[in-house]
């Protein structure tokens, strides 16, 4: 996993204070792959007490102040998310709990 464990702490921290304390959080994509270069960060958060898109940008914002200004991606374990079966059985099946 292509994170540093302030970057993991971080993640993890904020999203218990934003999204609920029990919230958890999943790395998924190229980050989880030690022997790739680059590519975003790739967020798969599930078990948040409310979803919304307020709360998601406040999130991002604080998250790039804490870890720096990266490319980063934040996908809700929902309902529409899991109507895109490919995609949701893709994040499940390559996810790394932080």
């Amino acid at each position: 996993m292509r994170l540093t464990e302030y970057e993991i702490t971080s993640i993890k921290t904020l999203a218990k204070e934003i999204f609920g304390s029990h919230s958890r959080v999943s790395l998924f994509g190229s980050r989880v792959n030690d022997q790739l270069r680059g590519g975003d960060i790739d967020l798969f958060i599930s078990n948040a007490d409310e979803y919304s898109l307020k709360k998601k940008v406040i999130f991002l914002a604080e998250i790039k102040k804490r870890i720096g200004d990266q490319k980063i991606d934040v996908v809700f374990d929902n309902e529409s998310t899991r109507r895109q079966s490919g995609f949701y059985k893709s994040i499940i099946r390559n996810a790394v709990n932080l």
